[in-house]
Order: structure tokens, then sequence, then C-alpha cells
């Protein structure tokens, strides 16, 4: 590698740590991911990605051809259309798991699988392995999700413990063919001839929102039911070292027994009952639902922190993943030019032999500082506005809380989650264009009266 190359280690290899590995690794630096687990078994559900993600995405050469990707043109409620929107627009796909990108510059990145991290000394990038294994980086990128059990490399981070705390509400989620749907007369009806997307029922009750739509090409529909939580997760008795990582897994996706999930729909049509039925027999699994007070800084040193790790947030705008894609976007435009100013600093030096590693570590220092910048008025009030619920702005001291981070648009306190006005707050936002612009204004308070 060139002397003035960066390195990166990035913890945890989810949708957040694998979006910062490509998008580091697209902006010239050599990047390794740290993950814990070994990926034995296939772990995930259908996910949205609005313009604001897809934007990143296609940046990246993504192809959604390949990864079967289904546009979301409509929001229905039952038979009735709320929204409708055309083609392009609106811009939402859903895809089931990450997909495939298709090689970018750079040197390609390596996954340690089964590798994981105890320990970040934030300021001087320096990571502990569980083997005793020092680690030296130029930059950390901690992306390791936002875990139910203490998060040691969060408290590290931070300087405090700050677990997410459960709220009371938890989510069904689960896959069926849609050969089976389309065989059932009665469901037949919600989907034949209709535009694809959001269909939901809402069981005001009991509080349950069912939200299914399609994925994988349209050949599977995935469902997410949203429900009063019940406290199934504990396991009895003091548990070993394995059995509290099962624990911590059972909180996020632990099997959940048709039977259960039937009884909790019980005031739901017989027909759409039958949708739980055509589920997996070891289909359905059941995780809470997070929250986390919003944080001042998601930068340290030489670390940054991306993903749920900084912001856990409900699912009302499915704008979590978004936000990670959006992330890794400006962490892409901060860094593609590093190397070339590292160089042109040491090519410019007149004293002497330049400290490059002094210079690494102002302009890391920098970037971060811009990256904060950007992303805690947008993250924190995504995940403020989210985590209030259908209600948002309607609910008392939210928008409050909001303004101690974002002094942006807001959208109409009336506005419902998935209405125009959320929309173009949410989902229209270019975070290259944003990172871009930055680094212009930066350069410019910097050098007055000059084009550089």
């Amino acid at each position: 590698m060139p002397s003035q190359s960066l390195s990166a280690g990035i913890i945890g290899a989810g949708i957040a740590g694998l979006s910062a590995a490509i998008a580091l690794r697209r902006a010239g630096l050599q990047v390794e991911v740290y993950e814990r687990s070994r990926f034995k078994n296939e772990i995930g559900a259908a996910i949205s990605a609005p313009p604001n993600a897809t934007a990143v995405l296609r940046r990246w050469g993504f192809d959604f051809v390949a990864a079967k990707a289904v546009s979301n043109l409509s929001t229905r409620n039952g038979l009735k259309a709320l929204a409708t929107e055309e083609e392009g627009k609106n811009g939402v796909v859903h895809g089931e798991g990450e997909g495939e990108t298709r090689r970018g510059k750079g040197t390609p990145v390596a996954i340690r699988l089964g590798c994981e991290v105890q320990n970040v000394d934030c300021e001087n990038g320096v990571l502990m392995l569980a083997d005793g294994t020092r680690v030296q980086k130029d930059l950390i990128i901690i992306a390791d999700g936002a875990h139910a059990s203490q998060s040691t490399l969060l408290a590290d981070f931070l300087g405090r413990p700050a677990p997410a705390q459960p709220t009371s509400r938890s989510i069904y989620r689960w896959l069926v063919s849609m050969d089976d749907v389309m065989a059932d007369p009665e469901l037949a009806e919600q989907y034949r001839n209709k535009l694809p997307g959001f269909l939901s029922w809402f069981d005001a009750a009991k509080r349950i929102l069912w939200v299914n739509y399609t994925c994988r090409g349209g050949s599977m529909l995935n469902n997410a039911v949203v429900h009063d939580a019940e406290d199934t997760f504990s396991l009895q008795g003091e548990p070993s070292n394995n059995e509290r990582g099962n624990e911590e897994d059972m909180l996020w996706h632990a099997p959940a027994a048709k039977e259960t999930v039937l009884e909790a729909l019980s005031n739901f049509h017989p027909a759409t009952r039958r949708i739980v039925s055509m589920a997996s027999e070891d289909g359905i699994t059941v995780h809470r639902l997070f929250k986390r007070p919003p944080l001042e800084s998601f930068v340290r040193g030489r670390t940054a922190i991306i993903g749920d790790a900084a912001h856990v947030m409900l699912p009302t705008h499915a704008a979590g993943s978004a936000l990670v894609f959006e992330s890794a976007g400006v962490l892409e435009a901060l860094f593609r030019d590093v190397k070339g100013h590292l160089s042109s600093s040491a090519n410019g030096d007149v004293e002497g032999k330049p400290d490059m590693d002094g210079e690494r570590e102002r302009v890391i220092k920098e970037r971060f500082q811009l990256f904060d910048k950007l992303r805690i008025p947008r993250c924190n009030f995504t995940m403020l506005v989210s985590n209030a619920g259908p209600e948002a702005l309607r609910v008392p001291g939210v928008e409050q809380e909001i303004r101690r981070f974002y002094s942006g648009q807001l959208p109409p306190k009336d506005a419902l989650p998935w209405s125009s006005e959320f929309r173009e707050v949410l989902f229209h936002y270019d975070a290259f264009q944003e990172a871009e612009q930055a680094l212009k204004n930066e350069k410019a308070e910097r050098n007055p009266g000059t084009d550089d």
C-alpha cells in the first residue's frame, strides 16, 4: 500500500458494516471487516429502500434486476388505495437481503468471520480482538447494531453504558410463496391486478398493524405484524456464555409458533389469517423493537458509529436501512480525495520531512467532524419522528426534541407517515451532494478567496 493510503477497520458485517466497507473501498481505503458471527445460518427478511437509499445503491452499480427488487407503487389499506405513485417518482423498492454489488475500484475488502472485537481505543484507532491481538487502523467504523445485551463497544465509544431499551412492541415476520396466496380465491382478490406496494390491515382493539408486500421479483410475500410485546425472551436460570449469546439472538429473531401468531390475529378476517398458515413451520420469527435516546455525536477521535449502533428506531417510516446507505455515501464522498490530499501535503512540504502521521490524524478528524455535522441532524430527526409513531409531530415534546438537533423543514403535524409531505423530507435527500457541498464549504472557509 502507498504510504498515503488510509486503513479502515469496520466492526460488524450487517447492512451498515458492508455498506461502509463498499463506500470506503470506493474511496480508496484499505478495508477490513470484523464480524464475530460465522454466518452459519441465513437470517433476513425483505427490506424497503426508498429513493434516498436507491440513489446510493445505483451509484455503487447495484443490480436491482439481479436482486429481484420490486418497485413500491402504491399504499393500500385493505382494498382501498390510499396513495398511488407513478413509477420513478416514489422510487421505493423491496428486496430480500443485500443482493450483489458489482466489483468496485480499490483493494478488495477483507472480511474476518468469527473474529470478535472486544474493545476499541476510539481516540487512537486500535481494535482489541478476543484472542488478545491489537490491530491499529487509521480510522474505525463501529457498525455492530443495537445489541439488546450490553455493548462494550458503544460503551467504549461513549465512555458510559448505553444499552438499547426494549419498547412495549414486537414484530412478527415471515415469508410465504405468492403461488400459495394466489391459489386462495379470497386472498387473490387482494393482489390480482394491483400495483405492487404496501398492503396493510389494522386491528385498533389490539393495536396490531399488519403490513405486507411482495419481494424476490414478486414471487414471495413479506409479512410484518407489529403488536404489543410478550415477555417470552428470557432464558431460565443463570445463563452460560453460550446461552448469553443465544439470549441476544432470541431478542432479535426468536421463533414464533403459528398458534401464537394466530391468537394475536384473532380479530382479522379468516382469509388474511390463512397467510399465517402458509408459513413454514420454522418460518415465523419475532423480535422486540428497541429505542435509545439520541446521541449528541457519532464521532470520537478516529472512530465513527453508523447504523443501529448510532440510531435505534421503530419501523414507522422504514427509514433505518435508508439512513445506513446515506451514511455510507457520506463516508465515500468525504474520504475519496484524502489520498490525493495527503500526497499533496507531502509533496508541498518545504520544512523538510512532513509529519505524515500527524497530517493523517488531522485530516481524518476533520472529515469525521464534517460527517457528524451532516449526520447528527438528519439521523436524529428521522429516528425521533419514527419512534414517535404514526402520530409523529403531534406527540407532545417530540418537535422540541427534534429541534435540539435539526433546523430544517418539518412535515405538517397532521401528515401521515407515508404521505407526500413525509416523503419529501425523508426520501428526497442526496447524501453525496450534501457531503460534496460540505467539503466545498469547508475548503472555502479554510482558503478564502481561492477556488480550492
